[in-house]
């Protein structure tokens, strides 16, 4: 069996194209895989950076521009970066942004119960550990997250009510009595 002259000279063209493809799709991989770490290497520096100048659209860096947000307690801008990585996350990054998420909540349920803003401490005591639920369901053995957990359920149980001011005509009201626990208490009216 033979192949005609022509036949083998349109063998070797394709090749020769598809190696240029080929070569052309691993040229654009190793530039966008460079252009990645450059953001990456200018995000660890741990300044400022205008979101701008970021391609947030590679999980890597999102997660690396909300790292350096956490870092320098602009948490809002963190929470949106970590919202945004959310939908693009693979199970370990997610994670990752779950745990993540928690210990920022718990963050500002500390800062805002030393300022004695109980209600808002509390409120971020509860997200805190609503993502640290969801870190744990995604990874039971991941101690950190128990741990932190732990801390976000005393926090929210171990706030001070507020300044109590005691008058002599106070009336004890019902709702004193009752537990924060669910469940019926055993032995009250």
């Amino acid at each position: 069996m033979s192949i005609s002259r022509n036949n083998w000279r349109l063998f070797v063209a394709t090749i020769t194209i598809l190696l240029f493809i080929a070569l052309a799709w691993a040229m654009n991989s190793l530039w966008h895989e460079n252009k990645i770490n450059q953001q990456l290497d200018l995000l660890a520096k741990g300044e400022f950076i205008d979101k701008a100048e970021l391609d947030l659209t590679s999980i890597e860096v999102l997660l690396s521009y909300a790292a350096l947000q956490y870092k320098l307690q602009l948490y809002d801008q963190a929470v949106e970066a970590y919202s945004q990585a959310e939908p693009l996350a693979n199970h370990q990054q997610l994670t990752q942004i779950y745990y993540n998420l928690g210990n920022i909540h718990l963050s500002q349920a500390i800062e805002f119960g030393q300022h004695v803003k109980v209600d808002r401490a509390v409120t971020m005591a509860d997200v805190a550990k609503d993502y640290y639920r969801s870190t744990l369901v995604n990874q039971p053995d991941f101690w950190d997250a128990k741990y932190n957990y732990e801390a976000a359920q005393r926090l929210s149980r171990d706030l001070p009510l507020g300044d109590l001011v005691e008058n002599d005509d106070t009336q004890e009201s019902s709702t004193e009595l009752w537990s924060a626990m669910p469940g019926f208490p055993i032995g009250l009216p």
